[in-house]
């Protein structure tokens, strides 16, 4: 499966919602899509994980480098909707100590 990215703006941030698998093949559209967002002035910026069941490597460097360049910007990216495999990588590597926001979300009632 491939990646979809939806964005919407509501109460001050823009959400970009992803569905499918980041991945060396899918992340440059997710890598570009942060930077228009951020360079485009957008000062709170939320990716939504809840509908992503798979993020390799090159899916969280997009993350950490998105999340760099808008600190750089004055703005910010966090992670939202991250459970099972995809919060565990976070985890294991980290990033969800700056990434995530608020607390650990519970899995969908569908058991993704």
């Amino acid at each position: 499966m491939g990646l979809a990215l939806h964005t919407t703006r509501q109460d001050g941030r823009a959400t970009i919602a992803a569905r499918g698998s980041i991945d060396l093949h899918s992340s440059d559209e997710l890598r570009s899509r942060l930077t228009e967002l951020v360079d485009a002035g957008e000062r709170a910026v939320v990716v939504d994980l809840t509908a992503v069941d798979f993020c390799d490597s090159s899916g969280l460097n997009v993350l950490v480098r998105a999340y760099k360049h808008a600190r750089a910007q004055n703005a910010t990216l966090t992670v939202t909707g991250a459970y099972g495999r995809v919060e565990n990588v976070l985890r294991t590597t980290g990033l969800d100590r700056f990434l995530i926001e608020g607390p650990a979300e519970e899995a969908p009632a569908d058991g993704r």
